[in-house]
């Protein structure tokens, strides 16, 4: 017996839907994109100490630095040496291979010694 598309477990009722148009898969390929970030995590007064600690360490020494901040859902790394706070724009100045970047104290999420 040959179905058809009122036969009841078929899927041919919906084989004319098996296209995606492109703003679909726009939209989806946005949504999964949404799905990946990572919500930012805050930091407390003492962790803060600590980092607090530990720049003012390596700056006295010019040591090296592992900064992981957040941006836009996603976490990166940049490898320097902090040259300069500035507090009145709220962001570090650090020196780097490439140059120099700024890393804006709400953005910042950990600092760790970097060992070559």
């Amino acid at each position: 017996m040959k179905g058809n598309k009122l036969t009841p477990g078929s899927n041919m009722r919906w084989e004319s839907s098996r296209m995606i148009l492109p703003e679909h898969r726009e939209q989806w390929l946005k949504h999964q994109e949404q799905q990946t970030k990572a919500k930012k995590p805050e930091l407390d007064p003492q962790r803060w100490e600590e980092l607090e600690w530990l720049l003012s360490d390596a700056m006295r020494n010019n040591d090296s630095l592992r900064f992981t901040y957040w941006h836009d859902g996603f976490f990166f790394e940049i490898i320097g040496a902090c040259h300069y706070i500035n507090h009145d724009q709220q962001k570090f100045h650090l020196m780097t291979q490439d140059g120099v970047h700024y890393l804006y104290f709400h953005e910042l999420v950990n600092i760790d010694l970097y060992k070559v």
